[in-house]
């Protein structure tokens, strides 16, 4: 689900079903000083700086300017948010977005704060009693997150979301089983709109069982977000490992035909030529890796591999010396190049 009713879209960031590694924290990662002048100056969010220092109290103006820092600047975001709060605390939407922005932040005791305090006056909001669960969630307190949770399972407009949570505790506490069975109810009660966050984290806990089920998972989440190469790219992912190359293919090349920036998809195909001794599809598929991501050794190291065993030496040597430009410390590709100099 993502988030948040009411607000410009930039806000739209945090998904039930994401982990985070980081502790947490008490402040936000301050930025450096030039980083903090380039970023209040940039050109979609100066004019808003300009009129902060014409009115330093207009809270829309922070709350604004807070949500265009929003995926940029998480720390300068936060501060802007949270004096929108101090500056006008009885708009619900003001603390509501300082606790996206204290999540985004790592920041989950500030989240709590700022959610209950949204709540305090917006006591209906089931999206903010949701949020509020998913950071005690991230805060490791469990015992307040299952009374929120159970709060949102007897509205029926929520159901599903508590069963997103649920799976995530279910999770945290190392109980696979229980999660797939939360993901696959809530999925159920979601009907045609479940999370795609949710309906990717089911396929790939089913995925990492060798459930071939997983494989209905990914296909709905592809469905769910068209634009995103991730679900046919684990989908190729869990036929490689069950060693259907052919089925592994051609959802690599749909990952492609979703997102043909999507490096690692050229990757596995480029590994499967090579596993089938497709010395120039190889090539071919190595090429696109490294026309997507130009600075990666390992497009040109495997590049080379095959165009060594094509016999083309004076390409091969070409690729290793570019992987080695990209990535001084490459033992393979030293080697490589050393055998071909012999």
């Amino acid at each position: 689900m993502k988030y948040i009713p009411r607000v410009l879209p930039l806000l739209l960031l945090l998904a039930a079903c994401q982990t985070r590694q980081k502790p947490a924290e008490t402040t936000a990662t301050p930025a450096a000083p030039g980083t903090i002048d380039s970023a209040l100056y940039a050109p979609d969010v100066a004019p808003l700086t300009d009129s902060i220092k014409m009115f330093p109290t207009a809270s829309s103006l922070y709350y604004r300017r807070g949500l265009a820092l929003f995926n940029t600047q998480p720390a300068l975001a936060l501060a802007d948010l949270e004096k929108a709060t101090s500056l006008n605390p009885r708009i619900a939407d003001f603390p509501a977005a300082a606790g996206e922005a204290a999540i985004n932040n790592s920041l989950y005791p500030k989240a709590i704060g700022y959610f209950r305090q949204a709540l305090h006056i917006s006591p209906n909001d089931y999206y903010l009693k949701y949020r509020l669960a998913l950071a005690l969630i991230e805060n490791k307190q469990y015992t307040s997150a299952d009374s929120a949770i159970t709060e949102l399972a007897r509205d029926e407009h929520s159901r599903d979301k508590a069963g997103y949570l649920r799976a995530r505790v279910a999770e945290e506490q190392k109980d696979t089983a229980m999660a797939i069975q939360y993901l696959t109810e809530a999925i159920l009660a979601a009907g045609k709109n479940p999370q795609f966050d949710a309906v990717m984290e089911l396929g790939d806990l089913l995925s990492a069982q060798h459930n071939p089920k997983a494989i209905s998972y990914y296909k709905q989440a592809a469905q769910l977000d068209p634009t995103s190469g991730d679900p046919m790219m684990a989908a190729g992912d869990f036929y490689q490992a069950q060693k259907n190359y052919a089925a592994a293919v051609e959802a690599y090349k749909q990952c492609i035909l979703t997102d043909a920036e999507y490096t690692n998809a050229y990757f596995a195909l480029g590994d499967i030529a090579r596993l089938q001794g497709q010395w120039k599809q190889g090539v071919t598929y190595y090429s696109m890796a490294a026309r997507t991501h130009p600075t990666s050794a390992d497009a040109y190291f495997l590049r080379g591999a095959c165009e060594e065993k094509l016999g083309n030496s004076a390409a091969a040597k070409e690729d290793y010396r570019k992987a080695l430009s990209f990535k001084k410390s490459f033992p393979e590709a030293q080697a490589a190049l050393d055998r071909l100099h012999g």
